[in-house]
């Protein structure tokens, strides 16, 4: 259930960015639901992978680098999703930096306000203690 939801708060996020970052363009809300799914899979592997590349550059930027790497990758989703007939698009990277910027602000602000955190102690036996006198 909890990535489900992501995926829709992903989507939201998507719709925010398209209707304040310039040069983003979306269709039906379906639409920008497969383009949150093509998102997540896209920096599920590539992102990391290229975090991984980029690990000099990161740790030289205090891991702002990774928001360059960010607007790649959603560009990279925008041009994906035109090239499988989605109408959403990505007009160049500055479009993709923002955009990235601004939808996973919005998806991990609806996360944090309605995905629970369970913050119960770790299941288990409870820890022996021992008082030494």
């Amino acid at each position: 259930m909890t990535l489900i939801l992501r995926f829709l708060f992903s989507a939201i996020g998507l719709l925010v960015a398209c209707s304040l970052v310039p040069g983003l363009g979306h269709g039906t809300f379906l639409d920008l639901l497969v383009v949150a799914v093509i998102l997540g899979a896209l920096n599920t592997t590539l992102g990391s992978f290229l975090k991984v590349i980029a690990l000099v550059p990161m740790a030289c930027s205090f891991g702002c680098f990774s928001l360059v790497i960010n607007g790649l990758v959603f560009w990279l989703a925008g041009t994906l999703s035109a090239k499988l007939g989605l109408d959403f698009t990505v007009s160049g990277f500055w479009a993709g930096f923002f955009g990235a910027l601004v939808s996973s602000i919005v998806a991990s602000l609806l996360g944090a306000i309605f995905i629970p955190k369970d913050r119960q102690r770790p299941r288990g036996p409870s820890p022996s203690i021992k008082v030494v006198n």
